[in-house]
């Protein structure tokens, strides 16, 4: 394939693209377009090292300016892209165009905004990228009473942080348990029990009405029972959408709120590929379609998309793994949540040092490790094999999870 692998997103995925392109040989130019500022950097830190100030910009690079220039990655900053046109070839950015050999999108997703009245109030914030977190962190230092909506991984991990510096911090969600769709009902409520030990006011089943404010600040959330909480600072963390509309706009194929890729990450047009938060791929652990928020699945398709247009040999996909760090708690999943299914606990959970397991028909499906990373490490190796485990050597928190695996224990 002839002409320039164009790069259009600079997080995670992006720049593993890149770098893996230079790793498999390829010679052409490889650019890197950034709607940033900012030179590349961890997303996972804003909302816990880089929001206590703990860790500063500097901290979170994903690679130094003198990475690319040194890999022969032409890096653009601050460059938003306005269209592609699959026919020609060629991107456009304002009255400027390129043309691309290969196009891979790695736009990732943006804060779902809801409908609500009273947004655009000063002191109301979304987490996404740099520049929130900048924003929040500011505004955070000068906030009595924080009010958060939304129980997911952002909410709870900027809830963490808040109490920690001695914010009066609440947090609505609309569902019945935290973290609904990424955990089993028994960690949802263990979660629940330490975010309100350490502090942190969380409601569930609320519903909000609209946000308060005078003086062009916000004041206070109302809920729709018409309670009212005051707030200095609301943040909104309801979930993310895929940033997808250059792809839609091209006529590219979207399904499962993201573009749909095959197994090779290539979309419906053949020289052009996408990755990460904005790409829906067929995953055998979902049983279909599924777009994977996750630092992991980003990098795995890069290497992906890199060996295609490298014209080596795919591997098999390995089990889905995320990870979210809260307090003293280190939570790492592996394999996709699957709603009624059993749940096998691995340790004592009132110790803050367990796991919980999921098998359909003996098979390890899901694990989630809190402060237990031997676990955790295991679980992705047996989910991605499809391993049969011994269900009391499982639920023994005592044995090493791969002594429980069926076939290891029948050779021995």
């Amino acid at each position: 394939m002839s002409g320039p692998a164009i790069i259009i997103g600079a997080s995670h995925g992006g720049v593993r693209a890149a770098a893996s392109l230079r790793q498999q040989g390829w010679e052409e130019e490889i650019i890197l377009l950034s709607a940033e500022d900012a030179l590349p950097y961890h997303r996972p830190p804003l909302s816990k090292a880089f929001l206590s100030g703990e860790k500063t910009a500097e901290d979170i690079l994903l690679r130094g300016a003198d990475f690319y220039a040194g890999q022969g990655i032409q890096l653009e900053t601050g460059v938003r892209v306005d269209g592609i046109d699959p026919v020609s070839r060629r991107i456009r950015m304002g009255a400027r165009s390129l043309s691309y050999g290969a196009l891979i999108l790695a736009t990732g997703a943006r804060a779902r905004r809801p409908d609500l009245e009273g947004l655009d109030w000063q002191g109301v914030h979304l987490l996404r990228d740099l520049a929130d977190a900048r924003h929040l962190k500011a505004a955070l230092a000068g906030a009595g009473r924080v009010v958060i909506i939304g129980g997911g991984f952002i909410g709870l991990e900027v809830a963490a942080t808040a109490i920690k510096a001695g914010k009066a911090v609440t947090v609505l969600e609309m569902q019945d348990r935290i973290l609904a769709r990424a955990f089993p009902t028994a960690l949802s409520h263990w979660l629940t029990r330490q975010h309100r030990a350490a502090g942190v006011d969380i409601r569930l089943g609320c519903a909000v009405d609209r946000l308060d404010g005078e003086e062009g600040r916000v004041r206070a959330v109302r809920l729709a029972d018409g309670t009212r909480l005051d707030a200095d600072l609301v943040l909104i963390g309801i979930g993310s959408e895929a940033a997808n509309e250059l792809a839609c706009d091209a006529g590219l194929s979207c399904v499962a709120g993201g573009i749909r890729v095959d197994e090779g990450c290539r979309s419906s047009t053949p020289d052009i590929f996408a990755l990460g938060d904005c790409a829906s791929q067929f995953n055998r652990f979902a049983c279909g379609m599924a777009r994977v928020e996750s630092v992991q699945n980003a990098a795995d398709q890069a290497r992906i998309v890199a060996n295609v247009l490298a014209g080596k040999a795919l591997e098999e996909p390995g089990a889905n793994w995320f990870w979210t760090d809260q307090y003293a708690l280190k939570i790492q999943m592996a394999g996709l949540v699957l709603a009624d299914c059993p749940v096998t606990v691995r340790g004592e959970p009132d110790s803050g040092t367990f796991s919980l397991l999921q098998m359909q028909r003996g098979r390890l499906v899901a694990a989630f490790s809190v402060n237990r990373p031997a676990d955790h490490m295991t679980a992705r190796r047996l989910i991605a094999a499809g391993t049969r485990l011994d269900p009391a050597l499982a639920a023994d928190g005592l044995v090493p999870l791969a002594k429980a695996d069926l076939a290891a224990e029948k050779a021995a």
